[in-house]
């Protein structure tokens, strides 16, 4: 009887944690945020330097809805990571790893580009 209950017990398998696929959608809308703040900076870098091209410029509303669209949707996407990874991290029977890593870093990249515009105001003012 008892050989019967050794035969019959599956060997360990060691269980992995599946993927926590929200905060990997969190950390790919990262990614995407990260490239979209690159691209802004590269076109406020193209801006002109000298005050009187800068108020030449609120008069072409193409060139500034540029601006807008593509920094709000690097906000809008950095703030749907955060999320996504704060959601991964509660999700129970996860892997955490990728949540405290997309967190962390959708965290600074909110923390930088608040300080950038916090600076420049402050320089402007």
């Amino acid at each position: 009887m008892s050989s019967d209950r050794i035969h019959d017990q599956q060997p360990n398998v060691e269980s992995t944690e599946p993927a926590n696929v929200v905060a990997w959608a969190g950390i790919l809308f990262g990614i995407v945020a990260a490239i979209l703040y690159g691209v802004l900076f590269l076109m406020l870098h193209e801006l002109p330097s000298s005050r009187q091209e800068l108020t030449d410029i609120t008069a072409n509303a193409p060139a500034l809805t540029r601006l807008l669209v593509v920094g709000g949707s690097a906000g809008l996407l950095n703030i749907v990571s955060l999320i996504l990874c704060l959601t991964g991290y509660v999700i129970q029977g996860r892997s955490r790893f990728e949540a405290i890593a997309g967190t962390a870093v959708s965290g600074l990249m909110l923390l930088a580009v608040f300080s950038v515009i916090i600076v420049s105001l402050l320089l402007t003012a």
